[in-house]
Parts: structure tokens; sequence; C-alpha cells
């Protein structure tokens, strides 16, 4: 960095700091990617494996975890497929865009007493239609069967502690679950 500021080449120092918080950035998941931080091996296993597949196609995938993952007040089976299902999508939709960004973060929200899993991503179809994502069948990809989103809706109804919520603005497209104490 001292030869771009003693050569007064800034264009290339921002190049060189780009590049820096680029590996820096790896580091950190890298760290959040360690079983001690996902201490469940089934979220282990999934996290790790969505976020290779992200990683190969060019999408920069933030995860923060915050939460003892054996503590979930859901049942891992039905966590981790919805987790599934909601980080296969936002890779689907981040892979379109130019700035390809998932943002993950599982959190305790202490204020209200309740877990969080959120899931962000940048998306093109700027259009869609936050009502009809969860219809049995509908999909806006061709090929594509529909059932993701009807079946995490179905795992929603059986569980009277769990809400999601979906949101949009012109960058992200947003998913929240709320676990509240069973």
């Amino acid at each position: 960095m001292v030869g771009y500021v003693g050569t007064n080449d800034m264009e290339g120092l921002k190049v060189y700091y780009s590049q820096l918080l680029g590996d820096c950035q790896k580091v950190n998941n890298l760290y959040t990617l360690s079983p001690e931080v996902i201490n469940n091996p089934a979220i282990y296993s999934l996290l790790t494996s969505k976020y290779h597949k992200a990683d190969e196609l060019g999408i920069k995938i933030h995860l923060e975890i915050f939460l003892n993952l054996n503590e979930l007040n859901m049942k891992i089976y039905e966590f981790t497929r919805v987790l599934g299902i909601l980080m296969d999508n936002a890779i689907e939709a981040a892979y379109e865009c130019e700035d390809k960004i998932i943002n993950v973060e599982i959190r305790k929200d202490f204020k209200v007493n309740r877990q969080l899993l959120i899931i962000e991503n940048t998306y093109k179809e700027k259009d869609v239609d936050l009502d009809k994502i969860y219809e049995k069948g509908y999909s806006s990809k061709q090929n594509n069967t529909g059932l993701g989103l009807w079946e995490v809706r179905q795992i929603m109804k059986k569980n009277n502690n769990l809400n999601l919520y979906t949101t949009k603005n012109d960058i992200f497209f947003n998913q929240q679950l709320e676990m509240y104490n069973r």
C-alpha cells in the first residue's frame, strides 16, 4: 500500500484495497464455516455445501452465526429443510445479478425472545409477487416444480411458534424466519 501512496497511484491503491478486502472476507467466512461456530452437523454440512456452491458461481456469501444451533426452537430436520430451500432460492436469484451477494444471519433477538434466520440476496426480478411465490406449483423459472416455498409454508403451518416474513427492496430480497420458544 505504501508503494501506491508513495507514487500517488490512487486507482492502483483502490484495486489493491478491493482485492485485499475480498480476501479478508473469505478468511472471515472460512472461520465462520467451522464446526465450532456451526455446532450442529446437519446445519454445518448444509451451509458448507451451499457456501461452496455459491462461491463456485461467483456469489459473495457473508455468514454471521451467533446462536447455539443445537438449541433451536424448531426441529433440526425442518430447520435444515427450510434453510436449504431458502439458500437454493437465494443462490439462483443472486446468480442472475451483476452484484452477486447473499447475506445469512442466524442469531437470537433478546428483546423479543426469539431466534432469527435472515437470508437476503440480490435479485433481478423486481416484480416478483410475494404472495404468489408460496403457491403450490408456482415458479418464476422454467422447468422448476414450484414446490420449495410451498413446502416451507407447510412447515410454517405445522408449527405455531414460527413466522416467515418475506420483503424486498430495490437491492435485496429478504426472508426472515422467526422461531419463538415452544
